[in-house]
């Protein structure tokens, strides 16, 4: 028999919960201070919540941001501190996710549930209502299956697609440290967070750090979320993979080195022979265990950086530099290309200097 006492302790666990759900989700109008704005948008019954940064919506790409499951939009947030040049940036909570509500029983796409197939339906309702045109996907684990399957369903409509660790595509080779909570899985993950992380980088991995044990309060909260995600990406595996030599627009991978639950290797033995023939899609390594945009996020800005403006019209884009791998030992120098296709622009450098850094 459940007594006064138990209902009052489930009571403040419950809001306990709601209240860090809602710290990993996008922000408030009162936190943003006029820096970001806020809204929302109304799926299958439920309410979603977003935020664009920044507020004023000036003609950049916009850069549509799905997180991973059991995560929030928080998942970007080192991205609102280094935003990549010429982009705006749109954050959403998923249903059941951040400051988004609950799916409700009326939901038609998937028994309530949010797989892979309903992200993207909710996405494209999402689309739809924003009334944007050729956005970039920018997901993450579970939100880059859900921008694969989009862009398989709707191949003239996303501009090109940002690849985060992208789940799905290879199988796991260690338990998530979250989907399987527990001291000794979130002390190795905190052990190789430290022991890899960049030594250029030692403020990231303090912020890293602070991210990884807001994931492993919340893991218990969202264990469901991440179940049902994970059973989801093993029923789309199959998919994924061979939408790999489908999707016609770019796509970047952006893979760590030293991830545990996805090794690296896995994803180049899966990437290399099916990219050989698409030179439009890349990948990129950086170094950590984590996720490459905490792990080394000014890195990894620039890289998106020079995705995005290499998928613009050459009349439109920005000059974005990546060093000429020929030119790299040169003595006292060293040379950088504009990343667009059709551009020809060049820079030689004195070495140890970033095209991308200069003025």
């Amino acid at each position: 028999m459940r007594t006064a006492a138990d209902s009052e302790t489930r009571l403040k666990a419950d809001t306990n919960a709601r209240i860090l759900r809602a710290a990993m989700g996008v922000r408030t109008a009162a936190q943003s201070r006029g820096k970001s704005k806020t809204g929302w948008c109304v799926v299958d019954g439920c309410r979603i919540a977003w935020e664009q940064f920044p507020a004023s919506a000036k003609p950049d790409q916009l850069m549509v941001c799905l997180h991973g499951a059991g995560t929030g939009s928080r998942e970007f947030r080192p991205l609102v501190e280094r935003p990549p040049a010429g982009a705006r940036l749109l954050f959403f909570d998923w249903p059941g996710h951040g400051r988004s509500g609950e799916l409700n029983g009326e939901s038609p796409a998937s028994g309530m549930k949010l797989t892979v197939e309903h992200g993207a339906a909710i996405l494209q309702s999402l689309i739809r209502q924003w009334g944007l045109e050729r956005p970039v996907l920018l997901g993450s684990g579970f939100g880059a299956a859900v921008a694969m399957r989009f862009a398989l369903d709707h191949p003239g409509l996303p501009l090109g697609l940002v690849l985060c660790q992208p789940a799905g595509l290879v199988p796991a080779a260690s338990p998530n440290p979250f989907l399987h909570p527990g001291k000794r899985a979130m002390q190795r993950l905190l052990r190789d967070l430290k022991q890899f992380a960049p030594a250029s980088a030692a403020p990231a991995y303090s912020l890293a750090k602070r991210q990884v044990l807001r994931l492993a309060a919340l893991s218990t909260t969202m264990l469901e979320a991440r179940s049902v995600a994970r059973v989801s990406l093993e029923r789309a595996s199959s998919g994924l993979k061979a939408a790999l030599g489908s999707i016609v627009c770019p796509m970047l991978f952006a893979l760590s080195r030293n991830h545990r639950e996805y090794p690296l290797k896995k994803y180049l033995d899966l990437l290399d022979p099916s990219l050989a023939w698409a030179p439009q899609h890349k990948f990129t390594v950086f170094a950590g265990a984590f996720h490459p945009l905490w792990d080394e996020p000014e890195r990894f800005a620039q890289a998106v950086t020079g995705f995005l403006q290499a998928q613009l019209p050459l009349e439109a884009h920005t000059h974005a530099w990546l060093i000429g791998a020929v030119d790299y030992p040169t003595r006292n120098m060293n040379t950088w290309k504009c990343v667009h296709p059709d551009c020809g622009a060049e820079r030689v450098l004195p070495v140890g200097r970033n095209a991308n850094d200069s003025k």
